[in-house]
């Protein structure tokens, strides 16, 4: 009886560790790449890509390489003039991805008269790591951070109704344990 109860308190703490610890802790390290949703860019007028690469502080990069590729084959490239500006000439419609050093995005570019409302008219490439679109000089990014290691609350939440389910189990299932050994150790008359 003994074994057994010592057994089943090992399982639940086990069960507590590996609930509470995030699973990110055992896996290996992984390289620092963001998932970015695919941004809508509308090509100018031309049916030309334009847009401009700067360094973190918003500097214009001139002479950095951009490719534009699909299904990982590059289909064109650009290189940044002194005032970060670059330009693609003749893109079809369709997904691509663009690159500019390691920083590299999904886009769905977009004819101008067939572009969404929300669609981008210039790229800014970050040289440093971020890229973004941007539509009259709002600014946008994906957030890709959470409350604690990436979780959301409701994960969180969740994740803390289970701990607390499981160590009340083994609280109460410790109590009838002691009722069983005070009946096993009664003698009857």
């Amino acid at each position: 009886m003994q074994f057994s109860r010592k057994l089943t308190h090992a399982v639940v703490a086990l069960s507590c560790i590996g609930m509470v610890v995030p699973q990110v802790a055992f896996s290996a390290p992984k390289a620092a790449v963001v998932t970015v949703k695919a941004r809508d860019v509308a090509l100018n007028m031309t049916g030309h890509l334009t847009g401009a690469v700067l360094n973190a502080q918003a500097k214009p990069v001139d002479g950095a390489k951009v490719v534009l590729s699909r299904n990982g084959v590059a289909v064109a490239e650009a290189i940044s003039n002194k005032d970060g500006m670059f330009t693609i000439p003749q893109v079809k419609s369709g997904s691509y991805d663009i690159a500019v050093g390691a920083a590299k995005a999904p886009i769905r570019v977009w004819k101008s008269e067939a572009a969404p409302a929300n669609a981008a008219r210039k790229m800014a490439l970050a040289a440093e790591g971020v890229i973004r679109a941007q539509n009259d000089g709002e600014v946008f990014y994906e957030d890709q951070g959470g409350v604690i290691g990436g979780l959301d609350i409701i994960t969180l939440t969740v994740i803390t109704g289970v701990v607390a389910a499981v160590v009340l189990s083994a609280v109460n299932n410790q109590r009838l344990n002691d009722i069983n050994d005070k009946l096993d150790n009664l003698v009857s008359p």
